[in-house]
């Protein structure tokens, strides 16, 4: 069975409640991520505990991306 990858997302700089999700893949630093309706920057991703099984606990902290123009 291929990992499962829980991650807690956080977003710095403004009252957004982030979220909890299932992923397919573990997130990146870099990369875009969008929750909602708005995307938002991987600034930095931690192991919150070992990994157990094919489960793994993540922690993502995010940044707003500007709109597109």
């Amino acid at each position: 069975m291929p990992p499962i990858y829980k991650v807690s997302y956080v977003v710095l700089g403004e009252n957004h409640p982030g979220a909890i999700l299932n992923m397919d893949e573990a997130p990146r630093v870099g990369a875009t991520v969008t929750l909602g309706k708005r995307d938002f920057e991987v600034v930095e991703v931690l192991d919150l505990i070992p990994a157990r099984g094919e489960f793994h606990f993540l922690h993502a902290t995010l940044r707003p991306r500007p709109p597109a123009r």
